[in-house]
């Protein structure tokens, strides 16, 4: 076995993916969901784990995990949550967001309806700024649980951010807009910004 392995809010479309790619690499993976219910992924296992209940997550954990990886992580205090537990973990991976960036006049995909997409480089490179932490918008509680974990972290960490991610078990796959038209033998697609969008999106499959 290659080591066992913690999948946080497990449940959805990147867990789905992550933990088929640990299982058919040896690993032992546990999926964590808030009520534990649901179908396990094949050979894997399923627990209970409401992280906004004290002790859950390191009841989760238990006698420790080579790798926990949260796909549910939203603000500084989940950030706090993983530092309880990382005495007992052996690396994090933290899904963050690619909303996180701001361009060089401040707009970010938060505002992109009031005050149009922000212009961003092509490719974006680590450098580039953030919006500041807080707890206004999705993304300044993205930037603050990054900032919290990785100022006190002592464990390997690596934080993805990902956008628009798609892929199997989604709530609300993006593709379907596309298959249905094409299930229904419709001859043209609308697309938005006459197809000129650079909204670049992120299969769940490379996430994993």
């Amino acid at each position: 076995m290659r080591g066992k392995a913690l999948i946080v809010g497990g449940a959805g479309q990147i867990g789905h993916a992550v933990a088929a790619a640990l299982l058919a690499d040896g690993w032992r993976v546990i999926v964590s969901s808030r009520s534990g219910a649901g179908p396990a992924p094949a050979g894997g296992e399923l627990v209970a784990c409401d992280r906004d209940q004290p002790g859950a997550l390191a009841g989760a954990v238990g006698e420790g995990v080579d790798a926990l990886i949260d796909v549910a992580a939203y603000d500084a205090d989940h950030a706090r949550q993983l530092l309880e537990v990382q005495a007992d973990v052996g690396a994090f991976v933290v899904i963050s967001s690619a909303s996180v960036y701001r361009d060089a006049v401040g707009r970010t995909l938060d505002e992109a309806a009031s005050r149009g997409f922000p212009e961003l480089p092509v490719p974006i490179a680590e450098d580039q700024p953030t919006v500041d932490p807080g707890p206004d918008t999705y993304s300044t509680r993205k930037v603050a649980l990054e900032q919290a974990l990785l100022q006190h972290v002592l464990r390997p960490t690596t934080i993805l951010r990902p956008g628009a991610i798609h892929g199997l078990a989604s709530r609300h796959p993006r593709e379907w807009f596309f298959v249905k038209r094409i299930l229904d033998r419709r001859s043209a697609v609308p697309l938005a910004y006459m197809g000129e969008s650079r909204f670049h999106t992120t299969a769940a499959a490379n996430i994993a």
